[in-house]
């Protein structure tokens, strides 16, 4: 193949957000005279944020800069809007996925796209990662893809978008990306068996990616809607795959009890710790306030401050309500 036609094999989609101290080790990580590089800037438009990234990438110089493109996003839209963005930009019949945080392994990218390249009649190739957390490199158990087929993806499915590697059309065709701030790597690998694109694997890691003690949107509570829209995919999967009997009752079992789980450990368990932190504190204020309030004051008043000020509270009483009525 010449050289001037690789350029139009692969491009990397990188989102963006609050993070423009971090992008640049990402980007130069990418820059390589066979890939191209599409930065989508979801900070908002003229913000702060928006015009340090901007900045940034402005001063780079090296021979491959007319190999990335940026795009900021008038408001801030979220991570799967940018994606999105990116996929439609995109040029390329490929696409893989970055984020801004994280290092590409470039020349293993690159063969995973050759390998990819040579699967006939595959939509999609996934591969595994490494994980580096202060400084130290590490291949743990969440490292490795799982999800090659329907029943791998619902049994125990583990994805995280940069394993992803696609053909852009096959990713239109599908809709990108569903907009949720929550587990849109394991919901557009749902899809990708729902609209039975085939998958194929890659046996080598083709990014790091960095952990640390910081902010990422996904240590957030979520709602409840994020984790419904992820089980609605799972059990539209499970009653398009062929199993009968016990084999479809044990897995319904599985993906039942995984919502339990995880409605509880991302909706319920973060609430309640804020919960009782505001309770905890607001009881601290008034008892060092000086005032002589009685302690059934300050109960009722930290009770109800503490009640006022948690997102989503209100759905846990409705959700109470339902159960009280025989609802589900």
């Amino acid at each position: 193949m010449l050289e001037s036609d690789m350029l139009n094999r692969l491009t990397v989609i990188i989102p963006t957000y609050g993070r423009s101290d971090k992008i640049l080790q990402s980007i130069y990580s990418c820059l390589h005279p066979k890939i191209a590089i599409i930065i989508i800037d979801d900070n908002g438009l003229n913000s702060n944020n928006q015009i340090s990234t901007k900045n940034l990438i402005d001063s780079i110089t090296t021979d491959y800069t007319s190999n990335l493109s940026y795009h900021a996003l008038d408001v801030n839209s979220g991570a799967c809007i940018a994606r999105n963005k990116g996929i439609e930009l995109a040029k390329t019949a490929v696409v893989t996925f970055l984020d801004d945080d994280d290092i590409l392994l470039a020349e293993d990218t690159l063969q995973k796209l050759e390998f990819f390249e040579n699967q006939n009649d595959y939509d999609i190739c996934c591969s595994d990662m490494f994980s580096k957390f202060n400084g130290k490199t590490y291949q743990l158990p969440f490292c490795y893809f799982r999800g090659l087929t329907p029943t791998d993806l619902l049994l125990d499915g583990n994805c995280y978008t940069p394993m992803i590697m696609a053909k852009r059309d096959a990713l239109l065709r599908i809709g990108g990306f569903d907009n949720c701030k929550k587990f849109q790597d394991h919901v557009i690998m749902l899809k990708i068996h729902l609209y039975k694109l085939n998958v194929c694997y890659f046996d080598k890691p083709s990014f790091i990616h960095v952990d640390h003690d910081e902010y990422r949107i996904s240590n957030n509570a979520c709602s409840y809607q994020t984790v419904k829209l992820r089980f609605k995919y799972e059990f539209l999967l499970l009653n398009e795959i062929e199993l009968v009997g016990k084999e479809f009752i044990d897995l319904r079992n599985v993906i039942t009890e995984r919502k339990k789980f995880l409605c509880f450990y991302f909706i319920v368990m973060p609430r309640l710790n804020t919960f009782v932190k505001r309770y905890l504190g607001t009881r601290k204020f008034f008892n060092k306030s000086g005032n002589n309030h009685n302690c059934i004051y300050v109960f009722m008043k930290s009770l109800f401050y503490a009640l006022k000020t948690i997102n989503g509270f209100p759905f846990v009483i409705k959700r109470i309500a339902y159960k009280i009525k025989g609802m589900r």
